[in-house]
This record gives C-alpha cells, structure tokens and sequence, in this order.
C-alpha cells in the first residue's frame, strides 16, 4: 500500500520501519516539527511536510500516529473525505477521528516502542474500524507488522491499554526508582538484573499470583518494618512500598478464602 503518516514519535518510526520493509510504500511524512520530519523522511526515502494542507490525497492509508492530545486538533483541521484513515492510540476512542474520513479505524500496538530500538520486539496489533471494508485493509496491512491480531471496541482497547500501563509503565517506573536508591545508597543495581530477569522468565511458564513471593505475602512485619525505616528520608518510595504491600497481601488474603 501507499501510505501517508502523520506525526514522527516512537509509533511512526516503528511502523513506518517496519511497512517498508515488508514491502509498502511510505510516499509522505507530515509534522509539525520540521526536524523530526526531516529525520523521519530521510530514513524511511520519503517526500516530509509540515503543514496539513499539503497533504497527499493519493494514499491508499493514512496513518495518525501522534501524541493523544493531538487527536482533537487533527479532527478539525485534516478532512480526507472518503479517504482510509487509521489512528494508532490506546486511549483514543475511534469517534476521535469521525470528522477527518467517513472510513476510518485504529491499528495499536500494544507494545512499548522506542524509536532509538531497531530490533523491535513482538507487537501484537489491536484493530477497530467503522466499517468492514476499513477491517479489512487495516488486518492486511497489521499482518505485515504484527506478532498477533486482535479485534477489540474502543473501551476495551482502553482496558488492555491501562493493563499496558500497568504492567509495562509502572514496572519500569519501579526498576528507576530502584536504581536511583542503589546510586544514593552506593550499592550496584546490576546485581538485580538476574532477580528483575528471573521475575519475568517466570510469566512464561506461570501464572503471576501463583509465584508470588516476599514479605508481604507471607506478612512478615518484622521484615516489612526494617525496609520502612530505610525509606524514612523517601516519602513517595515508602508509600509505594506501603500500597504494594497492602495490595499484595489483600489480593491473596482475598484469593485464599
């Protein structure tokens, strides 16, 4: 297919990569940041713009892939008439585009992407749209990309997106947190790296409540206290450990009756 992306972030490197390498044609960058759609341009062999009315109108797909609050902006300003177009958010509803085309859809990735990673990892692909014929383009183009296809509605691609978060943002967030009290403490974070790999090997084999293991599942407060004393001088440390712990113990106390 030919293509037309909007926006020049993580998602737009990702897909534009990887459409052209499994044989679509990337024919326009539009972003408002002439710089990034240089840069974006250039990698992918393709003609950048950065004003909207310069579109090209002969795509076969027009992909959105911009920041969630760039969506209501684009809603009223881009009009593609009967034109394909797909946005690429989690939070998004497919509503949030309805003025841009009569034939639009969305292709998530439900991954995390960072466009410095080349060697992008296994992304499964949500898709929605509002009419058949949209599906059926937008499941052609996700096989060329995509590890898993799955059709979802807009409040349940909102559901995987907050598990996303979950999973993925908040882990992340605590392995910085981690590392900033290693640095601050003189202690070397990379002795962790096998416990933080063996934590996610696990989830090939099991379920996460069936490994779960600590103090506070077995509610050691002789344990549990001695860590709160170390986080006296990091107040939002200690209140992650404090809601983690209650939230681990009640889980299972709940899951045991």
């Amino acid at each position: 297919m030919d293509i037309v992306i909007v926006g020049t972030g993580n998602i737009a490197h990702c897909f534009g990569h990887l459409l052209k390498i499994h044989g679509h044609q990337v024919i326009q960058i539009v972003g408002r940041n002439q710089a990034r759609a240089a840069e974006l341009g250039e990698m992918l062999h393709a003609p950048y713009i950065t004003d909207l009315l310069d579109i090209n109108m002969e795509a076969d797909m027009y992909l959105l892939a911009v920041s969630d609050a760039a969506y209501p902006v684009l809603n009223d300003e881009l009009r593609l008439g009967r034109r394909m177009v797909a946005h690429t958010a989690g939070a998004v509803p497919l509503s949030a585009i309805a003025k841009i085309s009569s034939n639009t859809g969305v292709m998530y990735p439900l991954q995390s992407i960072r466009k410095e990673i080349k060697n992008y990892p296994p992304i499964p692909i949500m898709l929605e749209a509002s009419n058949d014929e949209v599906m059926k383009r937008l499941q052609a183009l996700a096989q060329s990309i995509a590890s898993s296809i799955t059709v979802t509605d807009s409040h349940q691609r909102l559901q995987y997106h907050l598990t996303g978060v979950l999973v993925n943002n908040f882990t992340n967030h605590l392995f910085a947190r981690a590392k900033a009290y290693c640095e601050k403490e003189h202690l070397d974070f990379t002795l962790l790296q096998p416990i933080i790999k063996e934590t996610f090997d696990r989830l090939e084999k099991f379920a996460p409540e069936t490994v779960q293991t600590g103090p506070a599942l077995r509610q050691d407060e002789t344990t549990m206290a001695l860590h709160r004393e170390l986080l006296a001088n990091d107040e939002y440390l200690q209140l992650v450990y404090n809601v983690m712990s209650d939230s681990i113990f009640n889980f299972h106390d709940k899951a045991g009756k």
